[in-house]
Protein backbone atom coordinates (compact mmCIF):
# COMPACT_ATOMS: atom_id res chain seq x y z
CA UNK A 1 0.00 0.00 0.00
CA UNK A 2 1.31 3.53 -1.11
CA UNK A 3 2.39 5.79 1.41
CA UNK A 4 -0.37 8.91 2.19
CA UNK A 5 -3.49 6.15 1.23
CA UNK A 6 -4.42 5.49 4.99
CA UNK A 7 -3.95 8.93 5.83
CA UNK A 8 -6.31 10.03 2.79
CA UNK A 9 -8.61 7.16 3.32
CA UNK A 10 -9.34 7.82 6.77
CA UNK A 11 -10.00 11.58 5.92
CA UNK A 12 -12.45 10.38 3.29
CA UNK A 13 -14.34 8.25 6.19
CA UNK A 14 -14.39 11.12 8.90
CA UNK A 15 -15.51 13.56 5.78
CA UNK A 16 -18.55 11.34 5.40
CA UNK A 17 -19.22 10.82 9.34
CA UNK A 18 -19.14 14.54 9.60
CA UNK A 19 -21.36 15.40 6.96
CA UNK A 20 -24.04 13.07 8.52
CA UNK A 21 -24.55 14.17 11.71
CA UNK A 22 -21.58 12.57 13.37
CA UNK A 23 -19.47 15.94 13.34
CA UNK A 24 -19.77 16.31 17.69
CA UNK A 25 -17.81 12.58 17.69
CA UNK A 26 -15.39 13.21 14.57
CA UNK A 27 -14.29 16.50 15.93
CA UNK A 28 -16.22 17.43 18.76
CA UNK A 29 -18.30 20.36 16.44
CA UNK A 30 -15.35 22.13 15.36
CA UNK A 31 -16.30 24.61 12.28
CA UNK A 32 -16.00 23.06 9.22
CA UNK A 33 -14.09 26.19 7.88
CA UNK A 34 -11.24 25.67 10.63
CA UNK A 35 -10.84 22.22 9.92
CA UNK A 36 -10.91 22.89 5.68
CA UNK A 37 -8.22 25.78 6.15
CA UNK A 38 -6.15 23.44 8.41
CA UNK A 39 -6.28 20.04 6.09
CA UNK A 40 -6.03 22.54 2.62
CA UNK A 41 -2.53 24.65 3.94
CA UNK A 42 -1.29 20.98 5.56
CA UNK A 43 -1.65 19.82 1.74
CA UNK A 44 -0.10 22.57 0.17
CA UNK A 45 2.40 23.09 2.57
CA UNK A 46 3.24 19.32 2.06
CA UNK A 47 5.02 19.69 -1.28
CA UNK A 48 7.92 22.24 0.49
CA UNK A 49 10.64 20.38 2.60
CA UNK A 50 13.82 21.88 4.58
CA UNK A 51 16.25 20.33 5.35
CA UNK A 52 18.96 20.58 8.17
CA UNK A 53 22.26 19.97 8.02
CA UNK A 54 21.53 16.48 6.08
CA UNK A 55 20.30 15.74 10.09
CA UNK A 56 16.65 15.80 9.20
CA UNK A 57 14.04 16.51 6.72
CA UNK A 58 11.05 17.98 8.09
CA UNK A 59 7.99 19.17 5.41
CA UNK A 60 5.99 22.42 5.55
CA UNK A 61 2.70 20.01 6.45
CA UNK A 62 4.74 18.68 9.82
CA UNK A 63 5.29 22.64 10.79
CA UNK A 64 1.98 23.43 10.31
CA UNK A 65 0.55 20.50 12.16
CA UNK A 66 3.30 20.58 15.10
CA UNK A 67 2.92 24.44 15.10
CA UNK A 68 -1.17 24.34 15.42
CA UNK A 69 -0.28 21.51 18.35
CA UNK A 70 1.72 23.65 20.07
CA UNK A 71 -0.52 26.84 20.09
CA UNK A 72 -3.58 24.89 20.96
CA UNK A 73 -1.42 23.40 24.03
CA UNK A 74 -0.91 27.20 24.95
CA UNK A 75 -4.11 28.37 24.45
CA UNK A 76 -4.92 25.95 27.61
CA UNK A 77 -3.75 28.35 30.01
CA UNK A 78 -3.17 25.89 32.57
CA UNK A 79 -0.42 24.65 33.76
CA UNK A 80 -1.40 21.14 35.43
CA UNK A 81 -3.33 20.68 32.21
CA UNK A 82 -0.36 21.46 30.21
CA UNK A 83 2.05 19.34 31.81
CA UNK A 84 -0.28 16.20 32.24
CA UNK A 85 -0.84 16.41 28.06
CA UNK A 86 2.86 16.78 27.72
CA UNK A 87 3.35 13.66 29.71
CA UNK A 88 0.92 12.14 28.28
CA UNK A 89 2.42 12.70 25.12
CA UNK A 90 5.39 11.25 26.10
CA UNK A 91 4.32 7.86 27.45
CA UNK A 92 2.26 7.20 24.17
CA UNK A 93 5.52 8.57 22.12
CA UNK A 94 7.53 5.89 24.09
CA UNK A 95 5.17 3.18 23.12
CA UNK A 96 4.86 3.99 20.12
CA UNK A 97 8.70 3.85 19.33
CA UNK A 98 8.90 0.31 21.51
CA UNK A 99 6.63 -1.03 19.35
CA UNK A 100 8.75 0.55 16.08
CA UNK A 101 11.58 -0.76 17.49
CA UNK A 102 10.91 -4.39 18.05
CA UNK A 103 9.03 -4.76 15.31
CA UNK A 104 12.42 -3.40 13.18
CA UNK A 105 14.11 -6.01 15.16
CA UNK A 106 11.94 -9.17 15.03
CA UNK A 107 8.37 -8.15 13.36
CA UNK A 108 7.11 -11.57 15.67
CA UNK A 109 4.05 -10.05 17.75
CA UNK A 110 1.86 -8.39 14.63
CA UNK A 111 -1.51 -7.71 16.08
CA UNK A 112 -2.48 -5.93 12.79
CA UNK A 113 -0.16 -4.65 10.53
CA UNK A 114 3.33 -3.51 11.53
CA UNK A 115 2.48 0.06 10.30
CA UNK A 116 -0.76 -0.44 12.11
CA UNK A 117 0.53 -1.61 16.15
CA UNK A 118 2.45 1.60 17.11
CA UNK A 119 -0.17 4.33 16.21
CA UNK A 120 -2.73 2.14 17.07
CA UNK A 121 -1.79 1.56 20.72
CA UNK A 122 -0.75 5.38 21.32
CA UNK A 123 -4.09 6.62 19.84
CA UNK A 124 -6.14 3.93 22.23
CA UNK A 125 -3.94 5.52 25.16
CA UNK A 126 -4.47 8.74 24.16
CA UNK A 127 -8.24 8.36 24.01
CA UNK A 128 -8.28 7.42 27.46
CA UNK A 129 -6.17 9.73 28.76
CA UNK A 130 -7.94 12.53 27.69
CA UNK A 131 -11.49 13.71 26.79
CA UNK A 132 -11.84 16.49 23.54
CA UNK A 133 -10.68 16.37 20.16
CA UNK A 134 -8.13 18.97 20.30
CA UNK A 135 -6.16 17.24 23.41
CA UNK A 136 -5.92 14.66 21.09
CA UNK A 137 -4.66 16.67 18.37
CA UNK A 138 -1.94 17.49 20.71
CA UNK A 139 -1.22 14.16 22.08
CA UNK A 140 -1.27 12.53 18.62
CA UNK A 141 0.60 14.81 17.26
CA UNK A 142 3.57 15.15 19.96
CA UNK A 143 3.43 11.42 20.13
CA UNK A 144 3.64 11.27 16.58
CA UNK A 145 7.29 12.80 16.63
CA UNK A 146 8.52 11.07 19.73
CA UNK A 147 7.73 7.85 17.66
CA UNK A 148 10.73 8.83 15.28
CA UNK A 149 13.21 8.39 17.68
CA UNK A 150 12.91 5.12 16.32
CA UNK A 151 14.86 6.23 13.79
CA UNK A 152 17.85 6.20 15.92
CA UNK A 153 17.74 3.06 17.27
CA UNK A 154 18.84 -0.89 15.51
CA UNK A 155 21.06 -1.35 13.58
CA UNK A 156 20.26 0.85 10.87
CA UNK A 157 20.43 4.12 12.81
CA UNK A 158 21.60 7.34 11.09
CA UNK A 159 21.63 5.60 7.89
CA UNK A 160 19.70 8.41 6.09
CA UNK A 161 18.51 11.98 7.17
CA UNK A 162 15.09 11.75 9.62
CA UNK A 163 12.28 12.83 7.56
CA UNK A 164 9.38 14.46 9.85
CA UNK A 165 6.55 15.04 7.87
CA UNK A 166 6.42 11.88 5.31
CA UNK A 167 3.60 10.43 4.10
CA UNK A 168 3.84 7.30 5.64
CA UNK A 169 4.23 10.14 9.23
CA UNK A 170 1.38 11.27 7.75
CA UNK A 171 -0.69 7.32 7.85
CA UNK A 172 0.66 7.05 11.31
CA UNK A 173 -1.38 10.54 12.59
CA UNK A 174 -4.17 9.66 10.87
CA UNK A 175 -4.14 6.39 12.59
CA UNK A 176 -3.83 7.48 15.96
CA UNK A 177 -6.31 10.17 15.76
CA UNK A 178 -8.64 7.98 14.89
CA UNK A 179 -8.15 5.38 17.74
CA UNK A 180 -8.27 8.41 19.66
CA UNK A 181 -11.22 9.45 18.86
CA UNK A 182 -12.74 6.01 18.75
CA UNK A 183 -11.40 5.30 22.17
CA UNK A 184 -12.66 9.12 23.05
CA UNK A 185 -16.23 7.70 21.79
CA UNK A 186 -16.65 4.69 23.73
CA UNK A 187 -15.52 6.08 26.78
CA UNK A 188 -18.05 8.44 26.44
CA UNK A 189 -20.25 6.36 26.11
CA UNK A 190 -19.90 4.42 29.13
CA UNK A 191 -19.43 7.21 31.26
CA UNK A 192 -23.18 8.23 30.31
CA UNK A 193 -24.31 4.72 30.93
CA UNK A 194 -22.82 4.52 33.78
CA UNK A 195 -24.29 7.81 35.20
CA UNK A 196 -27.51 7.04 33.80
CA UNK A 197 -27.50 3.62 35.86
CA UNK A 198 -26.56 5.42 38.61
CA UNK A 199 -29.25 7.68 38.22
CA UNK A 200 -32.00 5.43 37.92
CA UNK A 201 -30.61 3.31 41.42
CA UNK A 202 -30.54 6.32 42.88
CA UNK A 203 -33.80 7.42 42.19
CA UNK A 204 -35.51 3.88 42.56
CA UNK A 205 -34.07 3.59 46.37
CA UNK A 206 -35.56 7.28 46.88
CA UNK A 207 -38.82 5.91 45.75
CA UNK A 208 -38.58 2.32 47.95
CA UNK A 209 -37.73 4.89 51.28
Amino acid sequence: MNDGFIALWLLSMAAILYFTGWEQAVADGMPLRLLGVFIGSSCVLQFITIAVQDQFVISGGAVLAIGTAVILLISIRMPGNMLYILFSALLTGFMWTWMRYIYSMDPVFIVIHPRWDGPVLAGLFAGLLVDRFRSHFILVVFSAVIALSSHYLGPAAHAAPLQIGSLAWWDGLAIALTAARVMGSIKSWLKEKALRLADIRSSEEGGSS
